[in-house]
């Protein structure tokens, strides 16, 4: 496995700094060559010597099966799968922009008391597996208002539900001390990005859809999973002192506001906007609904959710609410689907 470490960002900074130097020594050394010099021709030769090594970087960046190595090793961005923690360096692009739509939610002092169990259990058609969507926490839920759609939004423990799903968008967010239960690895105690701490029914759900993709010779694996809501502040912070708030709002989430802090969503591959040209890419459009997972930011739907579209972030729902939402392949939002908005209020 090749893991993102102290080594790999070395030989990362060395590469590039070979890619300068080999052209600069030509360059060196045939000025001190004895003859006649034509430089021109020097310059022409050192450029691309330049162009083509630093090509090299660009090709292994490109999300091909078989170059993960390559890219963890000339731009330091590796593949991590199972328990690997990252230190945020390539959870970028991830949830970001204002939307605007059309959702009155009038407060309520209403509250009861939910029954449900805190596991789910996957049952078996003839023809098909069915994946439950995850169960809600026992606890007091607090009404606190109605959709646009009619469906009702309460709260247990400060996290928000509709219909039994959670609610993590720019209008509704989580709790600073919100950790995820009943996961694959434990999410307690995290300070970094776990990509195994995802939820138990949608982490077996995940292992079902990741063996049909090897099946057919396609190697789909989570670069980005869980993170805590320290982590989401750090990389928010970065992107909103490289880009400025409002361009980091258009493609990161704010602390708080986050899926990844639910544990029940995670990012695929390179986490870029290369993998939906991919051949994993298309095969996760087209197939992940069939296992309980919804392309949570669809492409031209930044209106609805207020983020850019991204191929890679997959969020679980169960089969049921999956193949609404997958459409045909149209896929529909969350945000259309219930009836809410997806605003900071600042």
């Amino acid at each position: 496995m090749c893991e993102e470490s102290l080594l790999t960002q070395i030989i990362s900074w060395i590469y590039l700094a070979i890619c300068f130097l080999i052209p600069l020594i030509y360059l060196f050394l045939y000025h001190k060559a004895k003859g006649r010099k034509n430089y021109k021709k020097a310059f022409l030769i050192a450029f691309i010597m330049f162009v083509l090594l630093f090509s090299i970087k660009l090709i292994v960046r490109v999300d091909v099966k078989g170059f993960e190595c390559p890219n963890c090793f000339l731009n330091n961005i590796c593949p991590q799968e199972d328990d690997i923690e990252n230190n945020d360096n390539d959870d970028v692009n991830n949830e970001g922009d204002i939307i605007d739509n059309t959702e009155n939610t009038t407060t309520s002092s209403t509250t009861t008391t939910t029954t449900t169990t805190t596991t789910t259990k996957r049952t078996t058609n003839p023809a098909e597996k069915t994946y439950e969507k995850i169960a809600e926490p026992t606890g007091e839920k607090i009404e606190v208002g109605k959709t646009s759609k009619g469906y009702t939004i309460y709260q247990i423990d400060g996290v928000t539900y509709i219909d039994g799903y959670l609610i993590a968008n720019k209008t509704y967010g989580l709790p600073e001390d919100f950790v995820p239960k009943n996961t694959y690895a434990s999410s307690e105690n995290r300070t970094n990005t776990c990509n195994t701490c995802i939820n138990n029914t949608a982490y077996d759900a995940w292992q079902d859809m990741k063996a049909d993709a090897t099946a057919v010779g396609l190697n789909i694996y989570i670069s980005s999973g869980y993170r805590p809501y320290q982590t989401q502040k750090t990389i928010y912070e970065r992107y909103v002192r490289q880009d400025g708030k409002e361009e980091a709002d258009t493609y990161s989430a704010r602390p708080g506001h986050s899926e990844h802090q639910s544990g029940e969503c995670f990012d695929l591959n390179s986490i870029t906007d290369a993998f939906a040209n991919t051949d994993e890419g298309k095969w996760v459009n087209q197939n992940a609904y069939k296992y309980g997972f919804i392309i949570r930011y669809p492409q031209g739907k930044t209106d609805e959710t207020g983020y850019k579209y991204e191929s890679w972030h997959l969020r679980y729902v169960g089969t049921e609410l999956a193949y609404k939402l997958y459409n045909n392949g149209d896929w529909i939002t969350m945000e259309d689907y219930f009836g809410i908005t997806s605003e900071y209020q600042n």
